[in-house]
């Protein structure tokens, strides 16, 4: 009777053990902040809402698809700055990650702020932030060059 309970108990605390284990989303797993470079490649022909793909390297390593919702801010007729909208959906289907950027057109190449504002799957408590830089890119298409830290 004893080795049923002691065999029932092993049986409870493992299924306990794959429960948790097994329908929990995989989270990024950082140990520190990490120097990290995204770029972004975006056809800017459906402006203001645009399509592309992106890359990254350092601390995070994923490529995939991106969309951008650009908000412009125009002076005069000319766009002076704008606030865009990015969501990275890496081809892995690990989840997504969404990042705000303010990005300023005086200079050249315009210049400009993201941050990393929310994420999902294994992206759902990862943060980042840093500069960026926009200076053009191969085919007609926008290039984006953020660099920063993630954590």
């Amino acid at each position: 009777m004893k080795q049923n309970k002691i065999f029932s108990v092993a049986i409870t605390l493992l299924l306990i053990a794959f429960c948790t284990t097994s329908w929990v989303t995989p989270k990024l797993a950082l140990t520190k902040p990490g120097a990290v470079t995204i770029t972004g490649l975006y056809d800017f022909s459906t402006f203001p809402n645009t399509t592309g793909t992106f890359t990254t390297t350092g601390a995070l390593n994923i490529s995939g698809t991106s969309t951008m919702v650009v908000d412009p801010v125009l002076a005069n007729g000319i766009l002076a700055r704008a606030h865009c909208v990015v969501v990275l959906t890496p081809s892995d289907g690990s989840g997504t990650i969404t990042i705000h950027q303010e990005c300023v057109y005086k200079t050249s190449p315009p210049k400009g702020r993201w941050e990393i504002v929310s994420g999902t799957g294994a992206y759902a408590n990862l943060k980042g932030n840093g500069p960026l830089t926009m200076p053009g890119g191969p085919n007609g298409l926008m290039e984006e060059a953020m660099t920063g830290v993630i954590y």
